[in-house]
Formats: structure tokens, C-alpha cells, sequence
């Protein structure tokens, strides 16, 4: 009988053993693996990582980053993106396509906020659309 109470006691330690050993290893693979944490960056962060991928030449994502700051209401960006993408390849290479129409909304958008670079780029654009091939380009 003694044997057999110890052999009972025996199993049963070894279930507890391995149940608390299954226990802390699906604590340890649930600390292991934390939820993505849901970041938001503000229209001014978005313009400083803009920079920063000018900085480092990555121009697609300077585009990306410079378009969803102007769209949150950035002027900084709004003039940046308009300058951008009036230069378009010349400066940026391939990543950007040069588009004047889309340049004089943003350029307009910042100048409304009182962006004064914003207001010479659109007197400069104006320009352009008085020539004859710029009349009906953006209209």
C-alpha cells in the first residue's frame, strides 16, 4: 500500500511539474511576442521624417511621408510637396513624377494658410500657365 501511495505521489508531481513547465512557457512565448503597439504621428512628425528621407536620398518615402503630412494640413508640407513635385525628376529621379497641376494645389493650399514661398511659386506657376503650352494644362 505504501508503495502505491508513493507511486500516486510520484505521478502527480511529475503532472505538476509538467503543467507548470507547460505554464511558464506559454508565459514566456506571449511576453516574447507583444502586441504591435498602434503608433500616430502628428502632421509636424510626418514633415521631419519627410526630411529625413530627403536626407537620405529614400524619395519615395519622403513622397509618402510629404503627402499624408500636406494632406493633415502641414503649410510646411503643402510647399514642400508643391516645390517637389514642380521639380520632379530633375532633383528626385525616377521616385518622383513631376506634376504642376497637383504642385499648384498644394502651393495654394499653403499659401492660403499664409505661406509666403507658397504665393512666389504660384506667381511663378502662373507664369507658366500664361505660355502657350501651359493655357489649359491644368484647367
Amino acid at each position: 500500500m505504501a508503495s502505491e501511495l508513493n507511486q500516486i505521489a510520484s505521478w502527480s508531481l511529475r503532472w505538476r511539474i509538467v503543467l507548470a513547465g507547460g505554464l511558464c512557457l506559454t508565459a514566456a512565448l506571449s511576453a516574447a511576442q507583444p502586441a504591435e503597439p498602434k503608433i500616430v504621428l502628428h502632421a509636424e512628425q510626418r514633415f521631419q521624417l519627410a526630411l529625413e528621407a530627403q536626407t537620405a536620398r529614400d524619395y519615395r518615402t519622403m513622397l509618402d511621408e510629404l503627402r499624408q503630412a500636406a494632406g493633415e494640413g502641414s503649410a510646411e508640407a503643402q510647399e514642400m510637396l508643391g516645390m517637389v513635385l514642380l521639380a520632379g525628376p530633375t532633383l528626385y529621379g525616377s521616385a518622383v513624377k513631376a506634376d504642376r497641376c497637383e504642385a499648384r494645389g498644394w502651393m495654394m493650399k499653403a499659401a492660403s494658410q499664409g505661406s509666403d514661398t507658397a504665393k512666389s511659386q504660384l506667381i511663378f506657376l502662373n507664369r507658366l500657365r500664361q505660355s502657350p503650352a501651359g493655357r489649359s494644362a491644368c484647367e
